[in-house]
Order: structure tokens, then C-alpha cells, then sequence
């Protein structure tokens, strides 16, 4: 007889849908599934009134939802009984007394996320499909300023205005009534003027007027048309300096702006660099964040009427780095770069976008004297050691040490950089320029010649170690380490003989193989060693052909008879 099935088990719970029995952690664990912007509706317009009583109307899933993945918010402890732990977020300093204890305070920053991302998306969407972005989201939740159009800043203002009059005329008219009616509004006017106000530009945008107070905190407009979109996106990262979400979504939108050289402008003197540096030190951990932010400095470092990767000429670029200009982080933040690309040196997608951002920043004298100076080249050189079969890592290192790897001429000893730059170094790094170079020449003599050796295919990456041996060269000082480093001359009479369509490889490669050769002719003692250097290299290829061929041999007779070969490792 078939036993009987045992009976379900009963669910000892006070409601009839045990989903609402479970606590706010499991309930965040679910909604991760979903979208922020998904979960936000969900929360927000609940399923049924139980949902409501249970999740929506209490703080614990708000708080739960803030705190987890992918924001992960850092709220204060000290001060999360009250309001004001809050105040500085968008949306939430604006919210009376009433709606802060109506909604909570854990809603009201959840809420202020959301409108981060539809914003971020707005302007992602639009960079994607290759046309010119739209006006601020207005979401379902209309805030105290929501302006239907403001594609125009002219529009934008005006509308301002008039809401700012038309408010302050609708409170002074609430306030006519009574006996008291003048003492209070002299009591609010004064209130009014002690509460930071926001400002609106008549005619043109200025740094100070919608760019963020660095010194106190303190963010601007988040919500600014497109022209002014970088301003938002700065406004919130500092709103939301702690939160490792925003932040993180915030860096990986910006490309898609700066890429605009009038956007680029605007972020080079609003201090974006200081921002963004800041989020690194703040996350020192998050590696994606860290990769975000290299590729975000890659485009600020970006000459204005340039393209990355210029040749080293001054003339080409502004004399003011991304460092000096609306930046009180100074080459300070070079050394942030720097401990980033050690701390994730496994990391090849950092490694590659930090050494591009090395190009534009090397381009500035200053800049890369103090790069030098804390150990750039190094840094350059460890990327290549740790990944020497990625190509995008190789050609980002070698492109970096084209300029590096050049002494800055231009300095004297008693300019005014020189001794910013000391200020900067001051308690890292006691080394010149050229003592730093000249400890890591051998060691960038032979990475260059094995990157070449390791893609002998690519022309890209050719091109540039050609250019970096070229450079090499123009100190004669540097001659005996190219010489002797293994096959570096015979990868230059190679790649001459392979890619002679490439008149930059030709030029560099001849240029370098003739100061060689001009050395070698004027120094006896040298051309021996070089010629030394070449037989033992012969012979070490010979020695490595014969044991591969030893290898491959035994290989095949393990095929054709594995028993005797089991047999004699017995025995």
C-alpha cells in the first residue's frame, strides 16, 4: 500500500500571507532583485495595506534599502534620532517639520537617490543614442522647484523667479491676517535671512553661483539642464559625499560629459579633480570606484582643444593643471593616483585606466615633474610586470613612459613651481627627476623590449615602445643600458624591416639605432661588451632551441610507447 503523504506544515503567523512576516533584512534581500528605481514604486506604492502598515509607513526597510547595496549610505550615529542627520541631502532640507515626521527621514534620503539616478540616466540614455540631453526628470513626486522646461537657462531663471515671488507672495499673504501679523513676518523675514539662500545667475552661470562651497560642504542645484549638467552631477557628489553608490554611478555618467570641452571646462573650475579624489580616499577599497575615477581624471587631464596622448609640448597645452585650477587638493592628489594603482596593482582594468590618465597628466610640466618624482615610472613599470600578456595595460604603460621617461628642461631653479613642487614631495621623496630615472632605466630598458617581443603583432603597441626607446636615447648617458639590454637593437632593426609603412615607428626606430650606432663607433670598451652581449644571446637562443627540441622529442616517443617511459621513471 502507498503511505499516505504527511500533512503540510502550518504557519504559526498572526496574518494570512506569511510575506509579511518576514522582518525588513529579508525583505531587502528580495528587492535587490529589482531596479532602485523599481523598488522605490514598490515600496512607495504599496502592494495592499497590509504592505503599507508593515514596510511602507515604518523606517526600518527605508533604512534597510539605504544602508545596503548599491548605495550604502553612512548615516551619522550621533545624530539619527533627529532630522537634521539629513538636512544636507537634496530633498531633504527643503521638507518642513510635518512631511520629514510624515515620510521619515530614511524615505526622504531613499527618495533623494532615486531622483540622483533618474537624473544620471537621463543623461546616460541620451549620451547612448547620440543626442543632446533633455531638461531635468521631473519624477512622480513633484518637488518644492520642478520646472517643465528648462532646456533654456533664460526659461530656466524666469520660471525661478516667478515661483520664488509667487511663493513669497502667498506667504505674506497668510501672514496679514491677525493681530500679531506684523511681528511675525519681521520675526520670518529674519529668520529668511539667516537661512542660506539659493541664488540665480540673470545673465551668465558662475562657478560660484551654482558650483558647490568646498570649504563648508555645502552642494548647489542638482537639478540644472544639460548645459549646466556638470554642475548637477558635481552638486551630488558632495551632497552625497558618504554614499558609495552615488558616488560611484556619478563617476561612471561623467565621461559621457566630459568629453564636451565645454563641460570639461566647467568641472576643471569647480574642483571636480578635489571630488573625485575625495571619493577615492573616502572608498579606498572599492576598485570599480577607483577605475570610475581614473577614467573620469582621464578626460579632466584632457588638454582643452587637444585629444589625449599629445607628444610632450607645452606650448600645446595651458599652463595650469587640473591640480592648480578651482583645486585645493594640489599634486597632493597625484600621490592619491599613485597609492591607488599599488594598493590594486592585480587589477588590469585600474592598471590600464590609471596609466592612461598618466598621458594627459604628464603633459603638464609640474605634473609630471612631481609624478616622476613619487614614483610614476615605478608605477608604470609594476603595471607591465604584473600584466604581461594584457594589451590594453602594455599600450596604456608604454604610452605613459613616452613622456615620463623625458627630464622637464623648462623649470628653473628658482621659479615658482619648483618650490610648489618641493611643498608637495616634502617627507616622500628626496630623489631628483633624473636620479629616478636613472635607477629605473634598465628595468624600463627591458619591459619595453618584452612588451615588443610579447606582441610583435600589434603596430599600436610597437609604436609606442619605438617611441620610448627614441626618447631613451636622447641621453647618451642611457646608450650602454639599450645596448646591452637583451635584443633591444635587434628589436629595432625588426620592426624597421616589418612596419615601414609606419613613418612615426621608422623615424624613432632609425633615430634610436643611429645614436646607437654613433656610440658604439666612438667607444671601444663599449662595442665589446655590445658584441659580447650579442654572442652570449646567440648562444643562449641556441642552448633554448635545442632543449625545446629535446622536450618535443620526448613528447612524441611518450606517444608512441608510454610503457617504457613509465618503466624507466620506476626504475
Amino acid at each position: 500500500p502507498v503511505a499516505a503523504a504527511p500533512p503540510a506544515a502550518s504557519f504559526d503567523v498572526g496574518t494570512e500571507t506569511p510575506i509579511y512576516d518576514v522582518g525588513a533584512d529579508v525583505m531587502a534581500k528580495i528587492l535587490t532583485y529589482l531596479k532602485p528605481t523599481e523598488v522605490y514604486s514598490v515600496v512607495s506604492m504599496p502592494l495592499s495595506k497590509t504592505f503599507k502598515s508593515t514596510f511602507s509607513n515604518t523606517q526600518d526597510l527605508w533604512k534597510v534599502l539605504c544602508l545596503s547595496a548599491p548605495f550604502y549610505a553612512k548615516v551619522d550615529k550621533s545624530r539619527e534620532n533627529s532630522d537634521d542627520s539629513i538636512k544636507s541631502y537634496p530633498l531633504c532640507k527643503n521638507k518642513d517639520a510635518d512631511t520629514k515626521h510624515l515620510l521619515g527621514r530614511y524615505r526622504l534620503l531613499y527618495s533623494s537617490f532615486i531622483q540622483c539616478i533618474r537624473y544620471l540616466d537621463r543623461i546616460k540614455e541620451d549620451a547612448k543614442n547620440g543626442r543632446k540631453p533633455a531638461g531635468i526628470y521631473v519624477n512622480e513626486e513633484q518637488s518644492q522647484f520642478s520646472y517643465e522646461e528648462n532646456d533654456s537657462l533664460t526659461n530656466f531663471f524666469a520660471t525661478a523667479h516667478q515661483l520664488k515671488r509667487k511663493e513669497r507672495n502667498d506667504s505674506d499673504d497668510s501672514r496679514s491676517s491677525g493681530a500679531r501679523s506684523s511681528q511675525k513676518r519681521r520675526k520670518a523675514a529674519n529668520e529668511h535671512k539667516k537661512k542660506p539662500k539659493i541664488k540665480y545667475g540673470v545673465s551668465k552661470l558662475t562657478t560660484k553661483l551654482l558650483g558647490p562651497q568646498h570649504a563648508v560642504g555645502i552642494a548647489g542645484h542638482v537639478g540644472l539642464p544639460w548645459s549646466c549638467a556638470m554642475y548637477s552631477v558635481t552638486n551630488w557628489m558632495v551632497a552625497f559625499a558618504d554614499v558609495a553608490g552615488i558616488q560611484l554611478m556619478c563617476l561612471k555618467v561623467l565621461p559621457n560629459l566630459l568629453v564636451d570641452e565645454q563641460q570639461r571646462t566647467s568641472a576643471q573650475h569647480i574642483g571636480l579633480t578635489d571630488v573625485v579624489l575625495r571619493a577615492m580616499v573616502l572608498f579606498p577599497q572599492m576598485v570599480e570606484l577607483h577605475t570610475a575615477a581614473f577614467h573620469t581624471l582621464v578626460l579632466l587631464a584632457r588638454p582643452l582643444g587637444g585629444k589625449e596622448g599629445m607628444l610632450f609640448h607645452s606650448a600645446m597645452v595651458k599652463a595650469d593643471g587640473i591640480f592648480n585650477i578651482g583645486s585645493s587638493t594640489g599634486k597632493s592628489g597625484i600621490a592619491i593616483m599613485l597609492d591607488s594603482m599599488k594598493r590594486f596593482v592585480e587589477d588590469e582594468d585600474l592598471q590600464a585606466m590609471s596609466c592612461w590618465s598618466m598621458v594627459n597628466i604628464a603633459l603638464i610640466p609640474s605634473q609630471k615633474v612631481v609624478l616622476v618624482r613619487l614614483g610614476g615610472i615605478s608605477s608604470a613599470a609594476n603595471a607591465m610586470i604584473h600584466h604581461p600578456h594584457n594589451a590594453e595595460v602594455q599600450f596604456r604603460a608604454l604610452f605613459a613612459l613616452i613622456n615620463l621617461v623625458i627630464p622637464s628642461e623648462n623649470l628653473t631653479n628658482n621659479s615658482v613651481e619648483i618650490h610648489e613642487i618641493n611643498e608637495q614631495i616634502a617627507g616622500m621623496n628626496q630623489d631628483s627627476e633624473i636620479e629616478m630615472l636613472d635607477e629605473s632605466i634598465e628595468q624600463v630598458t627591458n619591459l619595453v623590449v618584452v612588451a615588443m617581443k610579447n606582441f610583435c603583432s600589434s603596430e599600436a603597441i610597437l609604436n609606442r615602445a619605438c617611441l620610448v626607446l627614441h626618447n631613451l636615447s636622447l641621453n647618451a648617458a642611457y646608450h650602454k643600458a639599450l645596448l646591452l639590454t637583451p635584443n633591444c637593437y635587434q628589436m629595432l632593426e625588426w620592426c624597421i624591416g616589418n612596419y615601414r609603412h609606419d613613418n612615426v615607428l621608422q623615424q624613432s626606430a632609425c633615430g634610436t639605432l643611429s645614436r646607437l650606432q654613433q656610440t658604439i663607433s666612438s667607444d671601444r670598451s663599449l662595442r665589446h661588451e655590445f658584441t659580447e652581449s650579442i654572442r652570449a644571446q646567440e648562444q643562449q637562443a641556441v642552448q633554448f632551441a635545442r632543449n625545446d627540441a629535446a622536450i618535443l622529442a620526448r613528447n612524441d616517443a611518450v606517444m608512441l610507447d608510454p610503457l617504457v617511459f613509465l618503466d624507466a621513471d620506476a626504475n
